[in-house]
């Protein structure tokens, strides 16, 4: 195992990908107009769909909506007067961006608890070189760890930088499939490299 891990070289790129660059346009502003309920307006620099999930701390969905036609804007209202008090994630996705809110109900009042974004990260090959960029917005600790047969060949924990760029050198590797997981409190991410 010790052997497999000195073969694959990690290399701190100094590169800000312009594809993840483009994204983090995405804002949603939640506002409680009277006892349970709350107008949602989401935005966004580009035209989109949006997706809209509320779900309870099991994880449950408790609500579901796409929307129908491209837009800059979209404006929802929520009625909480029918669900139990307690927490509740409103996630609002456009493609590969997310904007989750913890929402806290209780009494009949709806209290915005916390509110982050999550970019999927992006992953490239160039040869046999694994090239990762990843904008932290929560800076959250990250740890990179690398599959093959269902073994772990590789693990590193990443700075919990804002931006994220790392990259691996899988040419010392026996030819085949491997899975990169990029990991960190609230998402994992995985991406499959072939190595010819």
């Amino acid at each position: 195992m010790k052997k497999v891990k000195s073969v694959l070289l990690g290399v701190v790129l100094i590169f800000v990908t312009g594809a993840v660059m483009a994204t983090g346009n995405l804002k949603v502003e939640i506002c409680s107009v009277e006892k349970n309920r709350t107008v949602v307006d989401i935005s966004n620099v580009e035209e989109s769909i949006y997706e809209v999930e509320l779900t309870n701390k099991n994880g449950d969905i408790v609500y579901y909506k796409k929307s129908e036609a491209p837009s800059n804007v979209y404006r929802m209202y929520f009625d909480f007067s029918k669900i139990s008090e307690g927490e509740y994630n409103l996630t609002v996705s456009i493609g590969n961006e997310k904007n989750v809110n913890t929402l806290r109900i209780s009494k009949g009042q709806v209290e915005l608890a916390d509110q982050r974004k999550e970019l999927e990260p992006f992953f490239t090959v160039k040869g046999n070189r694994l090239e990762l960029s990843y904008l932290n917005f929560a800076k959250e600790d990250l740890k990179l760890m690398v599959y093959g047969n269902n073994m772990l060949l590789f693990e590193k924990n990443l700075n919990p930088d804002f931006s994220v760029n790392y990259a691996l050198d899988f040419s010392y590797l026996k030819s085949g499939n491997y899975n990169a997981v990029l990991s960190g409190a609230n998402n994992s991410y995985e991406y499959t490299v072939k190595v010819k």
